[in-house]
């Protein structure tokens, strides 16, 4: 009602959307409002000139419409939810009602009854994670991509869904893992906020994923490539640089220098495993008579 009073703005075919002078993410609800109660809430009012921007600035970037997808399902293909198909809630009524995502419930825009727990925005760890540990995949908040509206000219894709969207699309959106929308780059509202994405190291290819194991963001080595490595040490070795660390440092020298791509053995040790080896073979066929 005081945004109505301040600022006749609004849209004509959903009035109740208004233009709150001053909002912003650090003042989301306008004048007054601020973030010190909702640190772990979702940055909103970000368009996506400020969703690219901040990316950037964290060294990462805006996931394109397929890869938000992608990671949105967490493994389920053709799914409505990234839990499944299951239904939105679980067992019980009103506030026994147990749900899955932060969307409204109640006489929209008049009232929200906040069964989910949340009048607007929940915080970003909110229910249960998909498959691949991500929260809040649909609701909550729409996340702008970096893929471009072929039919609205000018226009980015958010998907998602949030807080104001319904479990059917009775009003607003249907919140599932289809819905998807566009606005223009500067445009911004209380339910717009972002998902950054990041390239992880490798060429691609199958033989790139075959040789590394991945082990979270990070790939670490078999011990295959290991062995393959100290094989190409050995390939490389110049000759007379080693017998020149052997003549001034000796065997220690020499073996520290190659590290575990060999084994350094003088002519001693050679004839001590010889013997070794001659004594075994001795006492096998002393077994087997």
């Amino acid at each position: 009602e005081e945004a109505k009073e301040e600022n006749l703005q609004s849209i004509k075919e959903a009035p109740h959307w208004l233009a709150v002078p001053g909002a912003s993410w650090k003042v989301p609800d306008g004048k007054g409002s601020d973030i010190e109660n909702i640190p772990h809430h979702p940055a909103v009012h970000l368009s996506w000139n400020d969703a690219l921007a901040y990316c950037k600035w964290r060294g990462m970037r805006l996931p394109t419409e397929t890869e938000w997808e992608y990671a949105a399902r967490g493994g389920h293909e053709k799914k409505k939810y990234p839990w499944g198909d299951t239904p939105a809630t679980e067992a019980g009524e009103g506030r026994l009602k147990k749900w899955k995502m932060n969307v409204w419930q109640g006489d929209f825009p008049i009232k929200n009854t906040k069964e989910d727990g949340y009048l607007s925005t929940a915080p970003v760890n909110s229910y249960e994670p998909n498959n691949y540990g991500l929260y809040n995949t649909i609701g909550n908040v729409w996340e702008w991509t970096a893929t471009k509206d072929i039919i609205q000219q000018g226009n980015y894709i958010l998907r998602g869904g949030s807080y104001l969207d319904s479990i059917d699309g009775s009003y607003n959106h249907p919140a599932t893992m289809s819905t998807r929308m566009s606005n223009s780059p500067d445009s911004a509202s209380s339910n717009t906020g972002v998902r950054c994405a990041m390239d992880i190291k490798g060429d691609g290819t199958e033989k790139d994923k075959k040789k590394k194991k991945r082990k979270g963001y990070h790939y670490v080595e078999t011990e295959e490539q290991k062995r393959a490595k100290r094989r190409e040490k050995l390939k490389n070795l110049d000759q007379d640089m080693l017998s020149k660390i052997a003549e001034e440092g000796g065997i220690e020298a020499l073996q520290e220098f190659l590290g575990d791509a060999a084994t350094v053995a003088t002519p001693e040790m050679l004839k001590k495993k010889q013997q070794e080896l001659k004594e075994m073979k001795e006492n096998y066929a002393r077994e087997e008579l």
